[in-house]
């Protein structure tokens, strides 16, 4: 037996929470060991960031002195300090489809992301990404080992113990599981649930392809739809009766390098049932049922071969144990709609990283210490787990789905908001400790779903959707009683088109600076007493401060292309999807 010494954590699994976390601990003092089965560069889903998760990547870089992660908060820094490779995105959009029909320009929704300093979002282009993270956790001393197996654990008193296939012992204070489906923690110590607790019932096929055809070239012009961004500068879902499909360029900004697009469909097997062909001619059969998808695949090639699940869902008796922490992505899974697991995953790295840095400072690595991470991983996955549960209900129907998306949006924006709300108190006063508010509710919980306000919206509307699936209420009055609900909630801001939710208003205007400040003005200002209350400690002063500094940066970064930084701070808009038709 190789004994190859003792650690103070050994983390299984170096995609990017694995390795964020090893190189937060390995720059705070702690010996860290990071294992990978197989090796970089490698294929991983989890691609598209939104507003939240760019947010979190600050809060870890202020709050545990990396830099590094910062890069990863806007397309920008990602374009600028790892490579042209990752796509940019401006928005989510939806695009209803109805099988053999020409699409309604008008069954469409937006949801766009941050201009500049704190955006755009960035389609990640993992294998690059992942590998940067990689090297940054090597950069603050973790030691890395690659093609390793870990095929025994074993926990007692005195450790935790791990034998590797090829003979060789680890040792370790504690041990983090960031390993996936495929968790070894999970599946040694027999924490898998079956059946799931999940509500969510999806299977999917999905892989890279080239010669994907932009699709703002497939449909009506943007005169027709009305939406303030380019369908391809953002992640494009395609809606369905009971299914969705996820379209993510990385070929989508005139730097890129990268041609590749990431494409997945996502059924409800209960409603579309497995044809017993393989995943690409299912696709292509699937495909060529709706002509603007027919259109948009018309020329598309798979450059990997196709990945396929029966079942996307998995979850877990516990996040936590004794000297053990699966890490969300280990824990559990939904859906990959509304890109939420790198989100619930960095939540989950904050809460980690500071226990295990006062855990090697007084040497508790009690359970008891760590259980608040099984809470709250186990709270956000309930929570899009009934998000994603409904929209599948919701895609019946453009309406009800234009009704549901709202709940969504708020949702997004309250959540965002109170990161901002904590990023607001640093940028005044440069103290870690602001950070501890991330574990305080209602921002403990992603997408602001600790706030009772907004999680009796989400019961409420949830439960009307439920009557529709089990034939007790119709679409239309379904999408009038949710419109109602969130009326009456008093969560729906002024500022997005009137005091009222309106169905003929499907996206809520760019988020460049102007209008977050107005936004986030409303909220102070306007809002109801539990809502302002929230954010009365933001101060514009410091986010402008914050502002004018990105703008010098850019500035110099871009050689004075003024025209070019004015259009992204400004408009948050651009056509440059058609250099790409």
């Amino acid at each position: 037996m190789n004994h190859t010494g003792r650690f103070d954590v050994a983390i299984l699994g170096s995609g990017l929470a694995g390795s964020i976390l090893a190189a937060i601990l390995a720059r705070n003092g702690l010996r860290t060991l990071l294992i990978e089965q197989t090796v970089h560069p490698r294929f991983a889903i989890g691609e598209s960031t939104v507003p939240e998760t760019t947010f979190q990547f600050r809060v870890l870089a202020y709050r545990y002195g990396i830099p590094e992660l910062a890069n990863l908060s806007t397309y920008n820094g990602v374009r600028r300090h790892i490579g042209a490779t990752s796509g940019v995105k401006r928005n989510f959009s939806f695009v209803y489809h109805r099988p053999g029909r020409p699409q309604n320009p008008l069954e469409t929704t937006q949801f766009p992301t941050l201009a500049p300093p704190f955006g755009p979002d960035v389609h990640l282009f993992r294998q690059d990404v992942d590998g940067y993270l990689l090297t940054v956790a090597a950069s603050y001393g973790a030691i890395i080992r690659q093609r390793t197996d870990v095929i025994d654990v074993k926990i007692d008193g005195s450790g935790v113990h791990m034998r590797t296939r090829a003979g060789e012992l680890f040792e370790a204070e504690y041990v983090v599981d960031a390993g996936g489906i495929k968790a070894p923690i999970a599946q040694m110590f027999g924490l898998r649930e079956n059946p799931t607790r999940m509500k969510t019932n999806s299977r999917a096929m999905y892989t890279h392809m080239i010669g994907v055809t932009p699709f703002d070239a497939c449909m009506a012009p943007s005169p027709k739809h009305g939406l303030p961004s380019p369908l391809s500068q953002g992640t494009l879902h395609h809606l369905f009766d009971r299914g969705w499909m996820w379209v993510i360029p990385f070929n989508n900004h005139p730097s890129s390098t990268n041609r590749l697009c990431s494409v997945g469909l996502c059924l409800d097997p209960r409603h579309h049932p497995n044809p017993g062909v393989g995943p690409e001619e299912e696709f292509r059969q699937f495909v060529s049922r709706y002509p603007a998808l027919a259109r948009q695949f018309e020329k598309a090639v798979a450059i990997r071969e196709w990945t396929a699940a029966d079942r996307l869902q998995f979850s877990s008796t516990s996040a936590v144990g004794d000297r053990y922490c699966l890490i969300p992505h280990a824990w559990g899974f939904v859906d990959p709609l509304f890109s939420s697991g790198l989100g619930i995953a960095l939540g989950a790295v904050n809460m980690l990283a500071h226990r295990l840095i006062r855990s090697k400072q007084d040497g508790d690595w009690s359970t008891e210490r760590f259980a608040p991470i099984d809470t709250r991983v186990k709270r956000n996955f309930a929570y899009f787990d009934k998000l994603v549960a409904g929209s599948y209900i919701s895609f019946r129907d453009f309406d009800l789905w234009n009704a549901w998306f709202r709940v969504w949006m708020i949702g997004s924006f309250y959540g965002g908001s109170g990161v901002v709300e904590i990023l607001g108190r640093w940028f005044s006063t440069n103290d870690t400790s602001v950070f501890e508010a991330c574990e305080q509710a209602p921002y403990n919980g992603i997408q602001t779903c600790e706030l009772p306000e907004f999680a009796a919206l989400l019961d409420a509307c949830a439960a009307d959707l439920d009557a529709v699936d089990a034939g007790q209420l119709g679409t239309q009055e379904a999408a009038g009683r949710i419109y109602q609900r969130i009326d009456q909630s008093q969560m729906w801001p002024a500022v997005w088109g009137g005091k009222h939710p309106r169905p003929e208003v499907r996206h809520p205007g760019p988020f460049t600076i102007d209008r977050l400040m107005r936004n986030m003005m409303w909220i102070q200002r306007s809002a109801p007493e539990f809502l302002s209350r929230l954010y009365r400690s933001f101060r514009p002063g410091a986010l402008l401060s914050f502002i004018a500094k990105d703008v010098r940066s850019e500035l110099e970064h871009s050689g004075g292309a003024l025209a070019w930084l004015a259009r992204d701070y400004v408009r948050a808009n651009n056509r440059d999807w058609k250099r790409f038709v």
